[in-house]
């Protein structure tokens, strides 16, 4: 790697790549709360800002030199039933899907809304899993690397406030995105990969904006897959206490 990994420097690529995303906001005078509604919301509230952020985080990636560690666990750890974890939060995601129709949005908006949503997984998963785990596992424990890696997610979702989304439903967002952050953690650390996280992320994106944006008539015959959110969550949390005792080496 060019440059070691330390938190500052994690620290610093996410404070960066926030303040884009909110400066992009400002100039475009984005209310958070129709994001992903039409095919403007969802080009100037998403599609944007974050392309503008893949890129920035793509190119601070490559200049520190940190692909390798970024995108790969090496070793790969932690017991095979933690797959579990991804998956029931696929599940879920499914789940949320079917209280959307699909069929009322215009080709041009679903082709968006699928862009936005896949830079969305590409560019948060960089940052949190990716770039803030790197970080701050270089100078800190695999607990820091877990706590603040989740902590800057939870940030990316607080500053919706700021921009329409009301006070009471983001604080629920952020502690729910602190738990999902985990469940990506995890994630990682049993696939090995970081694009796993991206898939499901961007998935998981997706079915909440189309449900937002389209929802169906009529309750969701897996309407009930919901309730899943809670094993989903303990079982992670499991999985972290199991995970942060078994440090990733860094690479050299």
């Amino acid at each position: 790697m060019r440059t070691a990994p330390r938190a500052r420097t994690a620290i610093l690529v996410a404070a960066v790549y926030l303040a884009l995303v909110c400066a992009v906001w400002f100039l475009t005078g984005t209310d958070y709360t129709t994001i992903g509604t039409t095919v403007g919301t969802t080009v100037a509230g998403i599609v944007v800002p974050v392309g503008l952020g893949a890129v920035f985080l793509a190119a601070v990636t490559t200049y520190l030199g940190w692909w390798r560690p970024v995108l790969y666990e090496e070793p790969r750890v932690g017991p095979r039933w933690l797959l579990v974890v991804p998956v029931l939060f696929v599940v879920i995601a499914v789940g949320t899907l079917t209280r959307a129709d699909l069929s009322r949005f215009s080709a041009t908006h679903l082709l968006m809304l699928v862009v936005g949503v896949a830079l969305v997984g590409f560019s948060e998963e960089l940052l949190c899993r990716g770039i803030a785990v790197v970080g701050l596992r270089g100078s800190g424990s695999e607990v820091v690397a877990w706590l603040g890696s989740c902590l800057v997610f939870a940030l990316l979702h607080g500053v919706n406030a700021l921009f329409g989304a009301p006070v009471a439903a983001t604080g629920v967002q952020v502690l729910f995105a602190f738990l999902a952050g985990s469940v990506l953690y995890v994630t990682r650390r049993v696939t090995g990969v970081l694009v796993a996280c991206m898939v499901i992320h961007a998935f998981w994106d997706f079915t909440s904006f189309a449900a937002q944006a389209a929802p169906a008539q009529g309750p969701s015959p897996l309407g009930v897959l919901a309730l899943l959110q809670y094993p989903t969550v303990v079982l992670a949390l499991v999985g972290v206490l199991l995970l942060v005792r078994r440090p990733v080496p860094q690479a050299a």
